[in-house]
């Protein structure tokens, strides 16, 4: 079960035992080696409590949007920006978004459409030179 993995990998980066973790979510250490093991799944009620236990959304734990633990981490970041910050993000995302496709239109992808680069560099805006 891919749910027990991510239930162990949120565990250690919470910096929790299965002894600790099963305390904050009322079930037995036996239990989370269970879930982790995938011998069994979680109830919805326990569900609820690993979310808060391990400080992750339902798509996270669950993988239901395909995103990992690093992804949200990201955005967490981006979202504690101030606007200059996140406008250069999205200024660095969208030139690796560009050299990426370029990269594969290259290598055969026909049906990428291309945009043209502007020439001035991101690192050339005055806020960023402060």
């Amino acid at each position: 079960m891919f749910i027990g993995k991510r239930i162990k990998e949120l565990r250690t980066i919470a910096g929790l035992t299965q002894a600790q973790l099963a305390e904050k979510i009322g079930v037995t250490p036996a239990a989370v080696g269970n879930y982790e093991q995938g011998v069994s799944f979680p109830k919805e009620s326990v569900l609820e409590k690993l979310f808060e236990a391990l400080c992750c959304t339902p798509n996270e734990l669950l993988g239901e949007d395909g995103y990992c633990h690093e992804d949200y981490e990201h955005l967490r970041l981006y979202a504690s920006l101030d606007e200059i910050g996140k406008r250069k993000v999205d200024e660095c995302t969208q030139v690796e978004f560009l050299r990426t496709i370029k990269i594969a239109a290259r290598n055969g992808c026909s049906d990428i459409a291309l945009k043209k680069r502007s020439s001035k560099s991101i690192f050339d805006a005055e806020d960023y030179k402060r």
